[in-house]
């Protein structure tokens, strides 16, 4: 499905459609995610029981893809739990995978079925093909300019946390990993199956590679819009960052906040007017008089751009979600202050399935 089933039920299922609600008492409630866990739990049981009589079943090549889709996993509950190989080892099909880095790069997998730009996607899958090869060179001479958003989404750390000198170092580590580099092959290639993300670079004053309604994770962002570096993934916890070198806001939105993940400072009223506006909260502290008050409330005189990246929830199966690249934004109003209240009209109308998923009475 496209929600997390479990969260629905807890958070009373805040995706139905307009008029229509499901009402459960506290004992009801308990006794479906009770159902609910109980059945996930069940995916070590299960899964390897699919995988050994797929060929039968389905009349189609196992792969990821093929997996996925004919039994309707989301990729996100399967690779929490295990690599695509450990799924198939524990299925008896292949050798258990002893890859050195195997434990940190388990969540590459789930950062790959989260990308969804069609030149990232290319690019990602060519660069895979090189590591396979053990030809760093080649791998990184696809990758150019990308190279260092690629390790972010694949490592999802600056380097010197990993014991790492440079990027070559990062695709030479990554190299040592045959069984995540063949998983990783089979993931984006289902992932650029099931992209629908038109291939469009927005036009800005700039040169950025970030393509619109491309999914990114906050460090990615950063990287594209250097504000992040090998050494350090830059500004952490704040969802207002400026780019000097490009004269540019990053605004980052999660638009369905809950309490338990956010604090009463930052339960900003954040949502989409409609596919063209939307509306934004500063931070809180944030004045009409201050440094940045003035840059957001006069960006346009001051020829500052300003970019939005939206995301529905923070996290989904307990991994921190993407955001999608909405791409720039003109202010069109602003009242009060800590926080300001504004309006911007997007250059380009946000996908229509997001804007249905979080606008108001939705």
């Amino acid at each position: 499905s496209r929600f997390n089933i479990e969260r629905e039920v807890e958070q009373e299922f805040p995706h139905l459609p307009p008029g229509c609600s499901i009402q459960l008492d506290r004992i009801a409630r308990d006794h479906v995610l009770r159902n609910i866990r109980e059945n996930l739990s069940n995916l070590n049981a299960r899964v390897p029981e699919q995988l050994e009589c797929f060929d039968e079943e389905a009349r189609l090549p196992l792969t990821f893809g093929n997996f996925v889709r004919h039994h309707g996993y989301a990729p996100e509950t399967l690779l929490k739990r295990m690599t695509w190989s450990e799924w198939r080892a524990s299925a008896r099909q292949t050798p258990i995978p002893n890859d050195p880095n195997l434990a940190q790069l388990k969540s590459s997998l789930i950062s790959a079925t989260q990308t969804s730009g069609p030149h990232e996607l290319r690019h990602f899958q060519k660069v895979v093909y090189h590591l396979r090869q053990h030809d760093i060179t080649s791998a990184l001479a696809e990758a150019g300019d990308r190279a260092l958003m690629m390790h972010y989404r694949i490592w999802g750390k600056p380097g010197p946390r990993l014991q790492m000198e440079d990027l070559n170092d990062s695709f030479q580590r990554l190299a040592e990993n045959p069984s995540v580099l063949a998983d990783l092959g089979e993931v984006l290639e289902w992932a650029n199956e099931e992209s629908r993300v038109p291939s469009i670079l927005p036009d800005l004053p700039f040169a950025c590679q970030l393509e619109l309604h491309g999914t990114y994770g906050s460090d990615e962002i950063k990287v594209a819009m250097n504000v992040a570096t090998f050494e350090t993934a830059g500004i952490t916890g704040s969802g207002l960052i400026f780019s000097p070198i490009f004269n540019a806001y990053i605004c980052l939105v999660t638009f369905q906040k809950t309490e338990r993940e956010f604090s009463p400072s930052t339960m900003y009223q954040d949502y989409p007017i409609s596919r063209e506006f939307l509306h934004w909260e500063s931070p809180s502290n944030t004045s009409l008089s201050s440094p940045t008050g003035q840059k957001i409330c006069f960006h346009i005189a001051k020829g500052i751009s300003v970019l939005f990246f939206a995301r529905t929830n923070r996290s989904v199966e307990a991994t921190a979600s993407p955001f999608t690249y909405l791409g720039p934004a003109r202010l069109e109003s602003h009242e009060s202050e800590r926080p300001i209240r504004t309006v911007w009209k997007l250059m380009y109308p946000m996908p229509a399935a997001m804007f249905e998923e979080n606008r108001r009475g939705g």
